[in-house]
């Protein structure tokens, strides 16, 4: 049950689960946690609702993920920071297609693994602000009756907008995580470059229908 929550999360990489965000593209605003504590319960009612829930072909709810994705993340700042120093010296030709390469994978991972999804129940309990950031906690019923805790970090941007920039289960930053994968792929198959071969594959196995991990 906890590794299919890790799963999701890192998916919405700030949506139910893997939406994330530390790298921040703009200065924050000001934001009351009650705010942002209807950001995350809209965000978790249109995934589960809208998507999990939802009885239409697997083609689209594909479409909705990726549109609640998009709309939730700030995509290019989380691709910057899960590359980490790589990402100054890339072309714009790379970070174009790492940007797809990561939307894509995170997406039909989330996917291919809907029917673990079924009858999630997420309980937004409460929030609480930390300079700029607004942290949302919540709980998810596991099978051994024990909650688990999800942590969201929100935050407003100069547009009026909110985006989650990190998801936190039980003390695991995902987007900490993240980093440090690619960071060993990176050093395994030759930088930004094998990175974004093994994405690609990974890419490719999904669409094919293989459970990629």
């Amino acid at each position: 049950m906890i590794h299919t929550l890790r799963r999701m999360v890192v998916a919405v990489q700030g949506a139910v689960c893997a939406l994330v965000l530390l790298f921040a593209s703009s200065t924050a605003n000001a934001m009351t946690p009650e705010e942002a504590t209807g950001f995350i319960t809209t965000l978790v009612d249109t995934a589960v609702n809208d998507v999990i829930g939802a009885k239409v072909p697997a083609k689209q709810k594909e479409e909705r993920f990726r549109q609640l994705f998009i709309e939730a993340a700030d995509i290019p700042g989380i691709a910057a920071f899960v590359v980490g120093r790589e990402w100054r010296t890339a072309s714009p030709e790379q970070k174009t297609q790492f940007i797809r390469l990561f939307e894509d994978v995170s997406i039909l991972t989330w996917i291919s693994h809907l029917e673990e999804y079924q009858g999630i129940k997420i309980e937004v309990i409460g929030a609480y602000a930390d300079k700029s950031d607004i942290f949302v906690e919540s709980s998810v019923a596991s099978q051994n009756g024990k909650p688990i805790p999800i942590v969201w970090r929100v935050q407003a941007r100069q547009n009026n907008t909110m985006k989650l920039i990190d998801v936190v289960i039980e003390a695991n930053s995902m987007l900490i995580n993240t980093r440090k994968q690619y960071a060993s792929v990176m050093k395994r198959e030759g930088g930004l470059a094998g990175l974004m071969a093994s994405l690609e594959k990974m890419r490719t196995d999904l669409r094919s229908g293989k459970n990629a991990q």
